[in-house]
Parts: structure tokens; C-alpha cells; sequence
């Protein structure tokens, strides 16, 4: 028993409000409650342990069944491959750990069920690549065969102590009523025999297949019943078509016989929280023969309650969701359970008003565990779309796990934690009193957003500043812009919050490459151009303004570059580096002491390609190569100003932002090009990194390109008074049919 059950032990840091996933077709995408949609598994090597999770996406972004992989322990989630990618047949997996392999099964699973020759069930085996660390799938191999009379649903797998492979559906007869049947194999997954028949049931069945200790247990009820719940009991060493006769398990039926989560006890029995026919929670306890008597585990009724257990040594963690206002407004909770049925006291983990459907957790962590995480599906109500989001309860005998960066990687200084993603907006800046700007994400350039609230909510700014490309946020509230009208570009400044525009500089066919474009010295900004419209060297000004933006005058034009890249400003040296490009005779780093009149150039060659940089120790300065094309693959560098080179890491990608961020450290953003020949084969990411120190740098979170991207980016664009990370997304998967949106991020050390 791990002692920490009871009145909820004061062991518990909870959190106000739940961390979004990935986004999904509506807060029931974990359905179904009674499967098992997450594993953890230990891969060795000083690795952190994986997460492997199924969702079903149910459409959105085009993905259907999607197997995911964490190493922070389900605070961040990355795409391993599909299981089942038709969106359009809402299959649902079960995941079941054999050593380092997953053995899954995936069924239909939908408010409807009708005949269908599509609604098969399947086993798969996705097997662990130690080399790549990472798992691939093998070829399916069908169960159950449906035809246009039939359907089969809900399928569930169990491994007994022999090492058999057991697979139970329920099979949708003429009559309405479901046939429970179950096959086995003997080989591992390569056949399974005939179905056998176990009960039947009037309605739509539903229930759990578990293997305690010697024994298989199947527990079930059916759709709107108000029947005992039965089951069946089969011994490992019995005949392979041998079960036990069909018995009551309790009195309160199942609600749809499938509102229950469940766990082995590890003593060859088991415990089951359940919702019953009049929609309130109970747990049981199973002691390898008879359950025991019921625990009120939440007393309000409602058709979307549902649990989520998490078993470690002799305690018992019960997540379940409670409804404040039906179909829109719940929060999620939990208790435990101690060894003896004490119920220890609710604590609320997610306040926010939000729809919270179904959830899912776990079965079983190592005593020791310093969290217990769980996911659930969060959305605006229950008919819209919304995200799989993370909670954790954490435990305070052991410290939390520290973040899992990314597959292979090390550990971090700090963690990344999802707040909020959203793709409503294309973020174009923030100011220093956290205001974001943005433009609708499919709309007019020229309609400027604001929100005060961190992106939860936006509001119209003006809407006659021209198209905005590039907007850079000043003190006191400022704007300065560089927007187009009729084919031309002109820097614009607003001293009102984006609603007017004034003080045009026009600037012909040259433009802004982004945020970086624009530094501070003192009291002088500085603009550097950046243009797009030949390959040739052009003559790029540096333009400076002493009173905020009024008036401006061109303090250098370079002859030699094809690209204005990015100004880095040193404050306490009163330097001032530019980067430029992009060939091999193009391409340089020059720094500037005397405010941008005379540059020296410290660097040349396709090695000098930097989208980004930042001032270091010493005076050094930190920049990411932007490189495309081998041999030159892209680094972190970092260039003294005497004009030392020292290379610090290999990048997966071309790097686009590099930011300090509050409290310490860096957040370093890598791209995913469709040009080139730097990436990985299948490496399809643009990635954040972060770092203590600047010098060694772990991955932290990842973003899959979108279908036909260009260039997909992850980049911090700001911080908010909070503390929180601003992120910029372009041409990701996840980010509406534009690709665009920001995620706000939490720094939590």
C-alpha cells in the first residue's frame, strides 16, 4: 500500500484548469470509457518512459484512429503513425503492452450502430524499433468479419497468464439485440479461431474483458437495460472453449454497459468504478470470485458522467467528470480509493466551464509515481469541437517526472505546458502589456484583431492599414507595420492600438522578413528590408528612427546581399549585428559599433544563413543556420566578436527564432522545409527547443507539417505578463485548413 489514500492526504497540487492535446471532433472523442486507450512502457537506455496513445480524431484535420507517443507524461503528444485513417469510420482502439510491443484491437464506435460489411474488428501488433526508438505497425489481421446483416463494435483484448490472445466484440443481430463473442489465438496474433458465443443481450452490449491473475473476466450489460449487471468466468487452464455459466455481478445494472473503467488489483481480482442505470458512480471491488458491496463514488446524475482509474500498489485514483450545467459546463475530479474501500475526499482538478466528456487513464503506474495524469475530452458543449486535454494529480512523496523533450532526447532545464492552442488567428505580434495582434485566420489581411485576454477571446482593432505583413510592438503601447497597398509596401506606425495608421514610409517592392526585422538600440529602432523579388544583390537599407517611428532616414545601404535577414541589438555593448543572404556569395554576418553606420563583416559563405539570433555571454552572439542544402547542415553557432566560429549543435531543420524567455534560458524555433535535402528521411516537424545555459539545448515540443506546406514554423513571438510563452504556428497540422494559429505556453520549472 503506498499510504496515501484516505482524506486526500494534502499529497495534491491541483491545478485550475486542464492542458489541450490535440484537437478532435467533440469532448466524447475517448470514447469508448470501458477500453484501454493509453500504455506506458519502459524502454531502457536512460530513456524516459513512453506514452502511447489512441484518439480518434474523428475527422479533424482529415485524421481518423492516430497513435501518439509522450515522454513528459502526457503533457505533450507526438504523432507515431495512423492505426485506422478513414475519419469517415470512427474506429476505437485498445492498447495493451507485451514487453516493449503494443498489441492493439480497433472496432467501430458511434452514437448510432446499424449493419454494415465496413464494421469489422481487427488486431494489430505495432513492435518496437530499438534502433529508431520508435514503433512500427504490422499488417492487421481481421477478427471478426462483418457483413451488410451484421456489425460488430466495441471490441476489447485481453492477454491471460498463458500468454493467449483473447478478443471480445459484440455482434449487432437482426432483432436489435448484441451477441457477446470472443476468439482466440494460441500464436501470437497471427490467427485467431472462431467466435464464440458467450451471451446475448436485447439491446446494444457493452462491457470490459479482463484477465486477473489465472482467470478471464467478462463483466456486462447493455444500452438502456435496467437489468443486473452478468458475467462470465473462465480459468487460464481450462479448455480454450471452456467459461464458467453466466452469473449476476450485481444487482444496478451498467449504464450501456460499457460506463465503467477497470483495473486488475494484483492479487487476481479487480477494481471497477461504474456508472449505474440511474447515472451515479460506484466502485466495486472484485475478489477473483464476487464483487463486493458498492461505494457511492458521485452522487449527481448525468448521461456524460463518466471514470477513469489509475491503480498504484494498493491505491486506487478515480478520475470522473461532474456536471454544473447539463451538456456545457462540468469539472473534472478525483479521489482514491484505499485497500479497504475508504473513499478518500474530492478534489477538483479542472474548473474551467467547459464540456468534459469522456475520459481515460493508465491502469497501473509503478508505486513511487510523483503524478497520476489523465485525459479527457474538452469542448465549448457538448455538440461542438474541441481537444483532448491533460490533468494530473500530483503526488508529493516523490518529485513530479521531469519532462520527456521528445523521442531520443535528454532531459530539459524546464517544461513547455500546453495552456491553450488556438487557430482562429494569425498572430502578428505582442506588446509589452500582452496584447496580442492578429488577422483572421482565413480573412482580409487587412482586419486587425486584439486580445486582451491571452487569445481567449478577440476584438476588432482598425481595418484601414492596408494588408499587415509584419507588425513589431514598441513601448508605451506603439505599432509599427509593414503592410502593402496596390503592390507597394510602406512602414507605418499606430499609436493607438492598431486602430489608426499614420506615417507612412514607402518602400517600393522591399518588405519586412519578420519580427527580427526591427531592433532597439537606446533610443533609436532600426528597420532592416528584406526582399523577394530577384535572386540578385540588391541594395538593402537599414533605416533608424530617433522619435518612435515619426520620421525615418536610411542610416546604410549594403550592396552585396540578396536578403535582409535580422537585427540583433546589444544594449550593453551598444552593438548591432545583421545577418544577410542567402548564396554562398550573399550570405553574411556583420556586426556594428557605431549605430549601423560602418559594419564589419564577421562571417561569409552559405554558412552564414541565419534567420535569428540572440546576444550571449561575452558578447558573443547566438544564431541558428537557416541552411537548406547539404553539406552545409544547420547548426547553432556561435561567433565572438573577434570572429571565432564555434558549432554547438546539429539542428533537424533550419532554425527561424531564438528567444530569452523569464526566469532564465531559451526557447530556440527549427523549421520543416519542403526544399532542400538537411531533413531526416520521414522527419516531417518544425520543433522548440529550450536550454539553460544556450549551449545544450533538448527538444521540447514538435508541430507536423501540414498536407502541402511550404514552411512550417513553430517560433515564439512574445511573452505574457504572466510569464507565458506566445508561440506563432504556420503550416501546421492541427491549425484549421490554414495552417496558422499560436499556442500559448506555460514555463514551469
Amino acid at each position: 500500500m503506498t499510504g496515501l489514500a484516505g482524506a486526500m492526504f494534502a499529497v495534491v497540487v491541483a491545478v485550475a484548469s486542464g492542458s489541450a492535446l490535440v484537437p478532435v471532433s467533440g469532448g466524447n472523442a475517448l470514447t469508448l470509457p470501458a477500453q484501454r486507450h493509453i500504455v506506458r512502457i519502459e524502454t531502457g537506455g536512460n530513456r524516459p518512459p513512453t506514452w502511447l496513445v489512441a484518439i480518434q480524431h474523428g475527422g479533424v484535420d482529415g485524421k481518423g484512429l492516430v497513435l501518439y507517443r509522450s515522454e513528459d507524461a502526457l503533457r505533450t503528444l507526438w504523432r507515431v503513425g495512423d492505426i485506422q485513417p478513414n475519419a469517415a469510420h470512427t474506429d476505437r482502439a485498445e492498447l495493451l503492452a507485451v514487453g516493449m510491443d503494443v498489441a492493439l484491437v480497433y472496432s467501430y464506435e458511434g452514437p448510432q450502430l446499424a449493419a454494415s460489411s465496413q464494421h469489422d474488428v481487427y488486431f494489430q501488433w505495432w513492435r518496437y524499433q530499438p534502433g529508431a526508438n520508435t514503433w512500427a505497425p504490422e499488417p492487421a489481421v481481421r477478427v471478426f468479419d462483418a457483413d451488410a446483416s451484421t456489425a460488430y463494435s466495441r471490441a476489447l483484448l485481453a492477454r491471460d497468464s498463458q500468454g493467449r490472445l483473447w478478443v471480445q466484440a459484440f455482434r449487432l443481430e437482426l432483432d436489435g439485440g448484441a451477441t457477446a463473442v470472443v476468439a482466440v489465438s494460441t500464436n501470437g496474433g497471427q490467427h485467431f479461431g472462431s467466435a464464440q458465443s458467450l451471451d446475448k443481450v436485447r439491446r446494444r452490449g457493452g462491457g470490459r474483458l479482463l484477465s486477473v491473475g489465472t482467470k478471464l473476466v467478462f463483466l456486462y450489460g447493455m444500452h438502456d437495460g435496467w437489468e443486473p449487471a452478468r458475467m462470465r468466468i473462465r480459468s487460464d487452464s481450462d479448455p480454450e472453449d471452456t467459461w464458467g455459466p453466466v452469473l449476476q455481478a450485481f444487482s444496478d445494472g451498467i449504464y450501456h454497459g460499457a460506463a465503467l473503467s477497470a483495473v486488475a488489483d494484483g492479487k487476481g481480482g479487480m477494481h471497477l468504478v461504474y456508472k449505474d442505470e440511474f447515472e451515479k458512480l460506484y466502485y466495486r471491488h472484485f475478489d477473483g470470485s464476487s464483487f463486493g458491496s458498492r461505494v457511492l463514488v458521485e452522487g449527481s446524475s448525468d448521461w456524460a458522467t463518466q471514470p477513469a482509474i489509475t491503480r498504484i500498489g494498493d491505491t486506487l485514483y478515480v478520475f470522473y467528470n461532474r456536471v454544473r450545467t447539463f451538456n456545457a459546463n462540468y469539472e473534472l475530479r478525483v479521489r482514491t480509493v484505499d485497500e479497504d474501500g475508504t473513499l478518500g475526499s474530492a478534489v477538483t482538478l479542472d474548473g474551467d466551464a467547459t464540456f468534459k466528456g469522456y475520459l481515460n487513464a493508465v491502469d497501473v503506474l509503478r508505486e513511487g509515481s510523483g503524478e497520476v495524469p489523465c485525459l479527457y475530452g474538452e469542448a465549448v458543449d457538448a455538440g461542438s469541437r474541441g481537444s483532448v486535454s491533460r490533468v494530473s494529480l500530483v503526488l508529493d512523496e516523490v518529485p513530479p517526472p521531469e519532462p520527456g523533450p521528445g523521442p531520443g532526447q535528454g532531459q530539459g532545464p524546464f517544461v513547455l505546458e500546453l495552456v491553450r492552442s488556438q487557430s482562429t488567428h494569425e498572430l502578428l505580434a505582442v506588446d509589452g502589456a500582452g496584447t496580442l495582434y492578429g488577422i483572421p485566420a482565413e480573412g482580409p489581411r487587412s482586419r486587425l484583431m486584439a486580445s486582451t485576454d491571452g487569445g481567449l477571446t478577440f476584438s476588432a482593432r482598425g481595418q484601414w492599414g492596408g494588408n499587415l505583413w509584419t507588425v513589431a510592438a514598441m513601448e508605451g503601447g506603439a505599432l509599427l507595420a509593414v503592410a502593402s497597398h496596390s503592390g507597394e509596401y510602406f512602414l507605418q506606425r499606430s499609436t493607438d492600438g492598431g486602430m489608426t495608421w499614420g506615417n507612412q514610409l514607402r518602400l517600393g517592392t522591399y518588405r519586412a522578413r519578420g519580427p527580427q526585422s526591427f531592433a532597439r538600440l537606446g533610443s533609436t529602432w532600426f528597420f532592416l528590408e528584406y526582399q523577394s523579388f530577384t535572386s540578385a544583390a540588391v541594395p538593402i537599407r537599414l533605416w533608424a528612427t530617433t522619435d518612435g517611428g515619426v520620421t525615418w532616414f536610411v542610416r546604410s545601404v549594403f550592396t552585396a546581399h540578396r536578403h535582409g535577414y535580422a537585427l540583433v541589438a546589444d544594449p550593453a555593448t551598444g552593438t548591432l549585428w545583421a545577418t544577410m543572404g542567402s548564396s554562398a556569395a550573399q550570405a553574411a554576418v556583420l556586426r556594428s559599433t557605431d549605430g549601423g553606420q560602418t559594419w564589419t563583416s564577421l562571417l561569409r559563405g552559405y554558412e552564414a544563413n541565419a534567420q535569428t539570433g540572440v546576444v550571449h555571454t561575452g558578447g558573443t552572439l547566438l544564431f541558428g543556420q537557416s541552411t537548406l542544402f547539404e553539406p552545409e547542415h544547420p547548426k547553432l553557432l556561435s561567433l565572438s566578436p573577434e570572429g571565432t566560429v564555434s558549432s554547438l549543435m546539429e539542428l533537424p531543420g533550419p532554425a527561424y527564432s531564438l528567444t530569452a524567455v523569464p526566469g532564465g534560458g531559451w526557447v530556440m524555433g527549427t523549421a520543416w522545409s519542403p526544399d532542400g535535402d538537411v531533413h531526416a528521411p520521414g522527419d516531417v516537424f518544425a520543433r522548440l527547443f529550450i536550454s539553460e545555459d544556450g549551449v545544450t539545448w533538448q527538444e521540447s515540443r514538435r508541430y507536423e507539417r501540414m498536407s502541402g506546406a511550404d514552411l512550417t514554423r513553430a517560433d515564439v513571438w512574445g511573452t505574457l505578463p504572466s510569464g507565458e510563452l506566445v508561440v506563432r504556428v504556420e503550416d501546421a497540422s492541427g491549425f484549421g485548413s490554414a495552417g496558422v494559429g499560436f499556442q500559448v505556453l506555460r514555463i514551469k520549472r
